[in-house]
């Protein structure tokens, strides 16, 4: 199961089986399941300066567990443990899946996937938990037993949480309270699902469907404006094919893909409350991009025509459409800006190696340098297959933008890339000449994302 479009039975606990051609099986897989994730008035009030949040590790350990570990150095600790912990809760055994821890953007708190089985496999529940970051005051904040969650994403203040859920006809967007207190609500409903909130959580710009026809929804992109009541309103323009949108922290800025008058793909920008669009580049096939905090450039890349498993080279244009540099013209997995908008990290795929390879550039695009090469594990991969959604939920910089925090798989997984089993969480200085830094051994970490 890929996290945002609807193949039914597998969710978040599915993992990849991989061929024994390794890294190429891998991404072929994600190519072929991938199809696709002002409102009125929103504004560009100054927001107030945020103390820096603290550099702690979420990762899932081979007893499939959460644990939380400073970045630093120190000692771990299990933060899921909810069986002989929590009065009443519902029986069950619980099942060896994908946990997908996802910290709030201050990181004091961690929310979790929890799945309880019945005999004979079945689902008796999925659950969804939130933590203090050492683990203590849960709270389940989600129930069910006829849907599983397959995404999900703090709001930037802290106060809620945004879950795409999977049903046997459709994917849910659901919006939960973080305390618990407030029932969980749907918003909205469509297949393939993205989304991105709004600096100030009090709305969430969605795109819908898939101009390719890979989806049961019709292409749509708008503004879902958070109630009660809901309000949404849709921005007037057709999408073409991307799937996470961009929204900028300052709230005036949204970014996508759509025809110009020509018929020509272009990446565009255009306010929340509708009017001109501006149209920065010509895109061709898919089109993934980071738009930056701050609103000031877009990172992009279009899938390749020589290789459909990785996109065509890598620029950045600023918004204001009067500067654009070309990055690499290697073959490009995922991308992300860092959280001071100053450092462009990118994955580059190596394919006489098989290796993928962390490089780093500077906010303009200029002075690329790589950092080294690293084999990831399935849930990496899986991460980097849909970077453009995961760069709202699940970080891979520190928060200082120091370093980046991945999980690689173990010597012996070289011959068949991304076995599940043990892996190895790391973390790599950005000045490319130091050794990546073992933190400890999982299969998955998380860094916090914050609020921008």
């Amino acid at each position: 199961q890929l996290p945002l479009s609807r193949a039914r039975g597998r969710g978040w606990g599915g993992g990849f089986h991989f061929a024994p051609t390794a890294l190429l099986a891998t991404l072929c897989l994600v190519a072929l399941l991938s199809v696709g994730c002002g409102y009125f008035g929103v504004g560009g009030a100054a927001r107030k300066a945020r103390p820096q949040v603290p550099a702690r590790a979420a990762y899932v350990a081979e007893d499939g567990h959460v644990y939380v570990v400073p970045l630093a150095g120190g000692d771990a600790h299990r933060v899921s443990q909810i069986a002989g912990q929590v009065p009443g809760e519902t029986p069950g055994r619980e099942a060896l899946t994908g946990r997908w821890p996802t910290w709030s953007p201050d990181a004091s708190r961690l929310a979790f996937v929890r799945v309880l089985l019945g005999p004979m496999d079945t689902m008796l529940a999925a659950q969804l938990w939130s933590v203090a970051y050492d683990g203590s005051d849960p709270r389940k904040v989600w129930e069910a037993d006829d849907r599983e969650p397959i995404y999900l994403a703090w709001s930037p203040d802290g106060a809620s949480i945004a879950m795409l859920v999977e049903t046997d006809t459709d994917i849910e967007l659901l919006v939960i309270d973080a305390s618990g207190v407030q029932q969980p609500r749907k918003v909205a409903q469509g297949n393939p699902f993205y989304f991105v909130w709004s600096a100030d959580s009090k709305a969430l710009l969605l795109h819908v469907g898939s101009p390719a026809g890979g989806g049961a929804s019709q292409p749509e992109l708008g503004i879902l404006k958070l109630g009660p009541p809901d309000e949404y309103r849709s921005l007037g323009v057709a999408p073409g094919d991307f799937r996470a949108p961009g929204w900028s922290a300052d709230g005036r800025r949204v970014a996508f893909v759509a025809n110009g008058p020509d018929g020509v793909a272009m990446l565009s920008l255009v306010s929340p409350e509708g009017g001109d669009v501006t149209r920065l580049a010509a895109t061709t096939g898919q089109t993934a991009f980071a738009l930056s905090n701050d609103g000031v450039r877009l990172a992009w890349a279009s899938r390749s025509d020589r290789d459909r498993l990785a996109y065509d080279g890598l620029e950045v244009v600023s918004t204001d459409g009067k500067r654009r540099a070309k990055v690499t013209d290697e073959l490009v997995i995922a991308f992300s800006w860092s959280p001071d908008n100053s450092t462009l990290a990118f994955v580059t795929l190596d394919r006489s190696a098989q290796m993928f390879v962390w490089n780093v550039a500077d906010a303009q695009g200029e002075n690329p340098r790589r950092l080294g090469p690293f084999q990831p594990t399935p849930d990496q991969i899986r991460v980097l297959a849909f970077f453009d959604q995961y760069a709202i939920s699940h970080g891979t910089w520190a928060p200082d933008g120091s370093a980046l925090v991945y999980a690689v798989g173990m010597p012996s997984d070289q011959p068949t890339f991304g076995v599940s089993g043990p892996g190895t969480v790391k973390a790599v200085a950005l000045d490319g000449k130091s050794a990546p830094r073992t933190l400890t051994g999982g299969n998955f970490v998380a860094m916090p994302v914050p609020a921008p």
